[in-house]
């Protein structure tokens, strides 16, 4: 698949030696690929007007000169559009008309054009394309003369890797703020809902290792069930996190890591059974697309499957075990405790 660069500049005045120098210059940087990572397109491959146009006349083939050097040089500039009209309506320069775009139907001035270029074969995308435009943009803006810009149907998956970590952070970060605020408003606890963004970030840390031990590549389809991992696995932890604060310990608990330990029983066996049935539910929705050949759906199982797994076992059993030994415990609580300890040293 050819890349097609595209020159667009109405104001610039193409026929002067310095603009026709820095295409000739540009055309040969381009073509060898200049400071680029590796050498990016096949060498002869470039199929330019410009560079034709300019062979064509050093080889003495235009009526308008008497005379060249052999030698690929700048047209004179008032020799530029006639010579290239001649040159457009010979069997060389004819399949070039589409590629020019001029000022007005008289061809008076060149407004823009295209040439393509054949790059090597990219194997590696989320490495190699990223490179590949990078190092022809770079060429790109040291030869700018207007809008210069190159495009192909490769470039758009080059291109989401080049902004993929950035795009991946931010998503992700956002979908965290999310789930802070929401299950602040619900708790009011910030301590239990810290816990509880903790148990959903570690979803997704789960995910990207069963990411890699399933041998998936990360791309976008990925990054939108990452995202989605965090809305859907926030409902595991969220239910016991509520439950923990809403159950009252009796008054034979007496100190607070009995508290705890007695809120997070009763925590996970009066909404431990809601949130298993709510992953299994979950879980037997999704199990038709085990056997799936589609990419898509392949990505979607596997991670959904991950998902309700860590998002259970967070919600379920790692939640619990934290609320039992580092769990808050309520003013309320604390202060029915002090007084209940300066009763009994009373009566003692």
């Amino acid at each position: 698949m050819p890349t097609t660069t595209y020159f667009e500049n109405a104001e610039q005045d193409w026929t002067t030696d310095a603009s026709q120098q820095k295409v000739i210059d540009f055309n040969k940087a381009f073509e060898e690929c200049k400071g680029c990572a590796k050498k990016w397109h096949t060498p002869g491959s470039l199929d330019s007007w410009h560079r034709t146009y300019l062979e064509w006349v050093a080889n003495n083939s235009c009526s308008k000169l008497t005379s060249t050097s052999k030698v690929v040089k700048p047209v004179p500039s008032d020799k530029f559009y006639p010579c290239l009209k001649e040159f457009l309506v010979t069997d060389k320069g004819f399949k070039y008309n589409a590629q020019i775009r001029w000022t007005d139907e008289k061809k008076t001035a060149i407004k823009g054009w295209r040439q393509s270029i054949q790059p090597v074969k990219i194997t590696t995308v989320s490495t190699e394309g990223p490179e590949y435009l990078e190092d022809i943009r770079a060429i790109q803006t040291e030869y700018e003369q207007g809008d210069i810009y190159s495009y192909s149907i490769l470039m758009v998956d080059f291109e989401q890797y080049v902004v993929f970590v950035k795009e991946t952070s931010l998503s992700v970060g956002l979908s965290i703020m999310a789930v802070f605020f929401v299950v602040l408003f619900i708790t009011g606890s910030i301590p239990v809902t810290l816990l509880v963004v903790f148990a959903v970030l570690l979803v997704d840390l789960y995910l990207l290792a069963l990411i890699h031990f399933w041998d998936l590549t990360m791309n976008n389809i990925i990054v939108v069930n990452l995202v989605i991992g965090l809305g859907l696995s926030v409902d595991y932890s969220a239910h016991i996190a509520h439950t923990y604060l809403m159950v009252k310990p009796p008054k034979e608990c007496t100190t607070n890591n009995e508290k705890r330990m007695y809120k997070a029983r009763l925590a996970v066996s009066s909404m431990g059974s809601s949130v298993i049935h709510g992953g299994f539910s979950t879980f037997l929705a999704i199990i038709v697309l085990a056997a799936a050949k589609s990419y898509i759906f392949v990505v979607f199982f596997r991670l959904w499957f991950g998902i309700i797994i860590f998002g259970m076992s967070n919600g379920f059993i790692l939640l619990p075990m934290i609320f039992s030994v580092a769990g808050p415990v309520t003013e309320d609580e604390e202060m029915e405790f002090e007084l209940q300890r300066r009763n009994t040293r009373r009566k003692s």
